[in-house]
């Protein structure tokens, strides 16, 4: 019976391909538009993904999200290294500034200022340079999207001169960061240099970044530490869902890609549930003959789900494969307003699921058509 379900199934070469096509632009339009949003909620809590060395972050208790930082006394930092289960705690330093470069070109830039013994915050992925070269006098590292915006047609290079704040930096580096939330330019450098290009007196301290002792847990330290400074501490995991909760509720994103997103799924239960039933339908003549010849309706569900079960499992890949090739060419780009995006694999099973499902209910329905369609139709004209 399973070859006669792939018979009918293949016979119309012309319906066995809209099927498929229909299933996969479902496919493509889910997993895609699912996918972007993805990455723009990871995009907006950028700053605390790529700090990972530390797995605390204390903040003011006014501060809801890391693009909105309150500034802190000196003091805070040794307050929290005292806090039980600490290793270390060092200061951390963010702020908007504005960048002019020798030809004229002025930009906003996030300027960043890490600790400047350790370094901890500062990129780990140079595409030209070191973080070593922090050390430098004035030295600042500027991400690869901020180069190409501020040097469009340029090649990356180093040693090009820029004022900041009205304060000289000489870029020594280039950093390959992912996109963040806000679009800017990003710029690290030493927390004493940054400050300075911030024009900042006083209280430059925005975060203090820390991490908790061996065996004991991030959440549990930064309790103690909000506990004992009386300060809003978080788990590097749990600051990263402060901020896309923020985003979520204050920013609009949610409602503009959730309603895409509907849209999609709205597009994929009408294209697969639609085209399939059609199929079935269509296909009431040869279901009446194998009636007609003593096939049950158990024998008869077994193939019309062997048919949805190998459409959705074609049309599925072929959506998938379609929306992972142009993550594939997009994400790698240093520059645009892809980079960096991806596909989650928990996106990726989703959509598969959401396909099987909505074809195997549509297999279902069409089957109710199935089961009462009169054997005698066949020797109808």
């Amino acid at each position: 019976m399973i070859r006669v379900a792939f018979k009918i199934l293949l016979h119309d070469s012309a319906k066995f391909l809209a099927l498929v096509l229909g299933i996969a632009f479902a496919s493509l339009l889910i997993s895609q538009q699912a996918a972007i949003f993805h990455s723009v909620m990871e995009s907006s809590a950028r700053d605390i993904i790529e700090a990972s060395e530390a797995d605390i972050w204390v903040m003011r208790p006014s501060v809801e999200t890391i693009d909105q930082p309150d500034q802190m006394p000196e003091l805070t930092v040794q307050r929290v290294r005292s806090a039980d289960g600490v290793e270390w705690a060092v200061p951390y330093y963010q702020s908007v500034a504005r960048l002019r470069t020798a030809g004229g070109v002025t930009k906003s830039v996030a300027v960043i200022g890490v600790d400047d013994a350790s370094l901890v915050a500062a990129p780990r992925v140079m595409l030209i340079g070191s973080i070593e070269d922090l050390r430098q006098p004035d030295a600042v590292i500027l991400d690869a999207a901020g180069f190409a915006s501020i040097f469009p047609g340029v090649p990356q290079r180093v040693g090009d001169v820029v004022e900041i704040g009205e304060r000289r930096a000489r870029i020594v580096g280039i950093s390959a960061i992912g996109p963040s939330w806000t679009g800017l330019p990003r710029v690290h450098a030493r927390r004493s240099l940054a400050t300075e290009l911030a024009r900042e007196s006083s209280d430059s301290v925005t975060f203090v970044l820390a991490r908790a002792r061996p065996g004991r847990s991030a959440d549990e330290v930064a309790a103690s530490i909000g506990a004992e400074t009386k300060l809003k501490a978080f788990s590097r995991a749990g600051f990263k869902a402060v901020s896309q909760e923020w985003v979520l509720l204050y920013s609009g994103v949610a409602e503009n890609f959730g309603i895409t997103i509907l849209m999609g799924v709205v597009i994929g239960v009408a294209i697969v549930g639609q085209t399939f039933y059609m199929f079935s339908v269509e296909n009431l003549r040869q279901f009446a003959a194998l009636k007609a010849i003593g096939v049950g309706n158990r024998r008869i569900l077994a193939m019309i789900s062997v048919q949805a079960l190998f459409v959705s499992a074609i049309g599925f890949s072929l959506g998938i494969g379609v929306a992972s090739l142009f993550f594939a060419v997009f994400s790698p780009q240093l520059t645009g307003g892809l980079r960096g995006m991806f596909m989650d694999p928990a996106i990726f099973a989703g959509t598969g699921i959401f396909v099987v499902v909505v074809t195997l209910l549509s297999c279902v329905v069409s089957a109710r058509r199935v089961f009462t369609v009169d054997p005698a139709v066949v020797f109808r004209s």
